[in-house]
């Protein structure tokens, strides 16, 4: 039975990224006006459908490129280890394409309007590029998370800009530039688990032809650059608070998260076998979403 290999494909432990900006961005609008919450479930609906959509095609695009191979330290992949077939993860990547589509359509005409006709057509272009960009980052004949910083800088938009700031608009129907502190500090925490992921796996990569930030700054630089994206993210956190105080409460939840940050940064410096930053991986994705939901919380007392 295939089932536990698509769900090994999916992913699971990265997942709560999809919904982490997107569930924040709920909560503050949620305190500001009236939300329809079934924006909400297809927001999440189709955020989960693009990140599977993305882990399959790397898994078939870094198959097919031999980035996975036995030096991989990362889990393994399913067409590496022989679960699934290239033929099986391309159909499947045509599946969540159209189910991708069709979610996005529906999120679109729940929230906007039909009378905002534009702003209709400007995010209808926004879901075909999301669903290309999944697709794009590690399979075609140049895919951009290969490319040094391009990795970082579009999981910067999709996890940062657009979760937060984009579903904020499908919620409230305004744009506010708090918001996109919260967008900033989100996304920033999403590019450091992405980091983790290329740190982990760095000489490999090199050595086959991908090219990220860990790999172009170095093991030591790139841990310094994971340290100052955490912490630019922590202050524009702080930052948004300070703009939204209420009580005193939204400190004390926020810096118990913060804490857990501190401790992962400290981890990540003196952390010498590759082998465990799979382990800090989940942990940044966990306190990622914890994150998220320290600041959503606190801004209802």
């Amino acid at each position: 039975m295939k089932l536990k290999y698509w769900i090994y494909a999916a992913r699971f432990h990265t997942l709560p990224l999809s919904f982490s900006g997107i569930t924040l961005s709920f909560l503050i609008s949620k305190s500001r006006v009236n939300v329809n919450f079934n924006v909400y479930i297809l927001c999440v609906l189709t955020a989960l459908l693009l990140q599977i959509l993305a882990n399959f095609s790397n898994d078939y695009g870094d198959s097919i490129t031999g980035i996975d191979n036995f030096k991989r330290i990362g889990p393994k992949r399913t067409i590496q280890s022989g679960f699934l077939s290239l033929l099986e993860m391309k159909k499947a990547i045509y599946l969540l394409s159209v189910l991708s589509f069709l979610s996005g359509f529906l999120l679109l005409y729940q929230s906007i309007p039909f009378k905002k006709i534009f702003v209709f057509l400007f995010y209808f272009i926004g879901i075909l590029v999301c669903i290309y960009s999944s697709i794009k980052y590690s399979i075609g004949p140049s895919p951009y998370g290969y490319i040094v910083g391009m990795g970082d800088l579009f999981v910067f938009i999709f996890f940062g800009l657009l979760s937060v700031e984009g579903s904020y608009f499908l919620y409230t129907q305004t744009l506010q530039m708090d918001m996109f502190l919260l967008s900033s500090s989100m996304g920033l925490l999403s590019v450091a688990v992405l980091n983790i992921n290329n740190m982990r796996d760095l000489d490999n990569d090199c050595e086959n032809g991908k090219y990220t930030m860990a790999g172009w700054l170095g093991i030591k630089r790139a841990k310094l650059y994971h340290m100052i994206s955490i912490f630019t993210s922590v202050f524009l956190g702080g930052f948004f608070i300070f703009l939204n105080q209420k009580t005193i409460y939204q400190w004390l939840i926020f810096i118990l998260v913060v804490i857990f940050l501190i401790f992962h940064v400290k981890r990540i410096f003196f952390l010498k076998d590759k082998k465990l930053f799979n382990l800090e991986l989940k942990r940044l994705v966990l306190i990622t979403f914890l994150y998220g939901l320290s600041i959503g919380i606190s801004n209802f007392l």
